[in-house]
């Protein structure tokens, strides 16, 4: 174990990988954030090589045994609409009284933010903003669909706005609808989504009722002047961080919304998923409602293959997944001993300081990173591939561009790796919360006197569903790095050798990620 004195003597950096050795092959760890102890059976460097080891294989397998030609071809779907008991879900009688309930739910937090018990156990605001929110409808989002598309509340009440304008004024939209500039593209998202981030690993008073309360309608308004100078879908598909994560979440799970053959409604349709040339949109939820019942597929697919359709990924939609991957990693370590170790050894009084520059630095390690490796890809692209092809990469940035959405299965798996205790554990406090959302000692349901059970889920189980999801994660996205490397490199070996940068940073990946799970949590 490392001591002060060896502390003192290096730099951070050092600390960092002499942290990392130190604590990788210790024989006995305990499982991060699970709550309780357990003692993995094997050394962590055994669990980290074998992880490594399989992403490797199956990188050989994919390249040996896949037929990749480049080809864009349709997936095979199956239409759950189909079923007679499903198909009410399109309906939208159903949709709008989940919308209501939803809206109910929004003004329950905020009202328990500004006016329930300030305690963060006894309030509804905390658990419904970091816990159902953030980790509970992302989990949705990637396992089942973009739900957060369908019930947006902060988009319904909007909605509502336009409807009861229109009627006091005979059709008058409540949007000016600018023209979106085209300099900003998701910038917006991107600013939005680290202060989200900020607000959740650094601010102190990121629990505290009234300050969460306060937040969400800061961020109400910024959403609805947004909605109110670009267009409501406008807004949130190129500037709301939310919609944007939860959208391209969505598109590995193993559901789909497809609005088929309805040719008006795909050309007036603001979202890059809809294709005027095959006449379909997919992914595009805000669909629903704007077309016929004959008109819409709700189709089972399957998953990550929504991450291989041809939208175009633009400079900043490629640092947005990148913050994405990195700020969930950096929550988990900020947990870890080593997070302690470096704030000792830094200014301890000013850890907000220190936490809100780890955070950038952090996230533009990563994409520093992740640019290097991509100049690698392109390097070795065009030292054995086709640089004539139509559609080849010229340069790094269109090659990370082009590669970043096969990243997204990892921040899906390590976000479930994570969080996965996280949401079983805290999400328990929802359930005292639904009788007593104020912390005023009411039991409207019966539930109020709910005691937590930490022990609902084992450190045991939680660490082979850790492992499981991250390397299930790497392997998915092995095979989308494939398919993508031929698609824009064209033969065969100009694919399979720009990919061996991609997984040696998956590899390596998985054994930062492994370890941090591994650690005992520290408060």
């Amino acid at each position: 174990m490392l001591t002060n004195k060896h502390l003192g003597t290096v730099s951070t950096a050092c600390r960092f990988a002499l942290a990392i050795g130190a604590i990788v092959f210790s024989p006995m760890v305990v499982g991060h954030g699970f709550g309780q102890r357990y003692d993995l059976p094997v050394p962590l460097w055994l669990w980290v090589t074998g992880a490594g080891a399989t992403i490797v294989l199956s990188f050989v397998i994919v390249g040996v045994f896949s037929r990749n030609d480049g080809a864009k071809t349709a997936y095979s779907r199956f239409n759950l609409l189909n079923v007679s008991l499903l198909r009410c879900l399109a309906h939208r009688v159903p949709l709008a009284i989940v919308r209501a309930v939803v809206v109910i739910f929004l003004i329950a937090t905020v009202l328990a933010g500004f006016i329930g018990n300030p305690d963060p156990f006894r309030n509804l605001a905390p658990v419904m903003v970091w816990v159902v929110w953030w980790v509970g409808i992302a989990f949705v989002c990637a396992l089942i669909g973009d739900l957060w598309a369908l019930v947006n509340p902060f988009r319904t009440i909007f909605m509502w706005a336009e409807w009861i304008l229109g009627r006091l004024t005979k059709g008058r939209q409540l949007s000016t609808a600018h023209p979106y500039p085209l300099a900003l593209a998701m910038w917006p998202a991107v600013a939005g989504l680290l202060i989200f981030f900020w607000a959740e690993l650094i601010w102190s008073g990121g629990s505290v009722p009234r300050n969460l309360a306060t937040a969400v309608m800061i961020y109400a308004v910024v959403t609805w002047v947004g909605m109110f100078v670009y267009g409501r879908d406008v807004w949130l598909q190129n500037a709301d961080a939310f919609s944007i994560v939860f959208g391209i979440l969505a598109r590995f799970a193993p559901l789909e919304l497809r609005v088929a053959n309805a040719t008006a409604l795909i050309r007036a349709c603001t979202s890059s998923a809809c294709r005027n040339k095959t006449l379909e949109c997919v992914n595009g939820y805000h669909c629903l409602t704007k077309t016929e019942s004959d008109r819409r597929e709700w189709n089972l697919r399957p998953p990550a293959l929504g991450l291989l359709n041809d939208q175009q990924v633009t400079f900043s939609m490629m640092v947005l997944v990148i913050i994405l991957l990195a700020t969930v990693t950096f929550d988990g370590l900020l947990e870890t001993r080593l997070w302690t170790h470096i704030l000792d050894r830094t200014l301890t009084g000013e850890i907000r300081w220190v936490g809100s520059a780890a955070l950038v630095l952090f996230s533009s390690a990563f994409l520093f990173i992740y640019l290097m490796f991509s100049a690698l890809m392109c390097r070795l692209a065009e030292r054995h591939g086709d640089n004539n092809r139509a559609g080849h990469p010229k340069n790094t940035v269109e090659v990370a561009s082009a590669f970043v959405l096969t990243l997204v299965p990892i921040a899906i798996a390590y976000h479930l790796a994570h969080y996965l205790s996280y949401l079983v554990v805290t999400g328990q406090y929802l359930i005292p919360r639904m009788s007593d959302p104020f912390g005023y000692g009411w039991n409207l349901f019966g539930t109020a006197d709910y005691k937590v059970d930490i022990g609902l889920l084992s450190a045991r189980i939680a660490w082979y569903l850790a492992v499981t999801f991250v390397v299930l994660g790497h392997v998915f996205a092995v095979y989308l790095a494939h398919v993508v490397a031929g698609r824009i490199f064209g033969t065969g070996r100009a694919a399979f050798l720009s990919q061996i940068p991609m997984v040696v940073l998956m590899v390596l990946y998985t054994m930062v990620s492994l370890w941090i799970l591994a650690q005992p949590m520290v408060a």
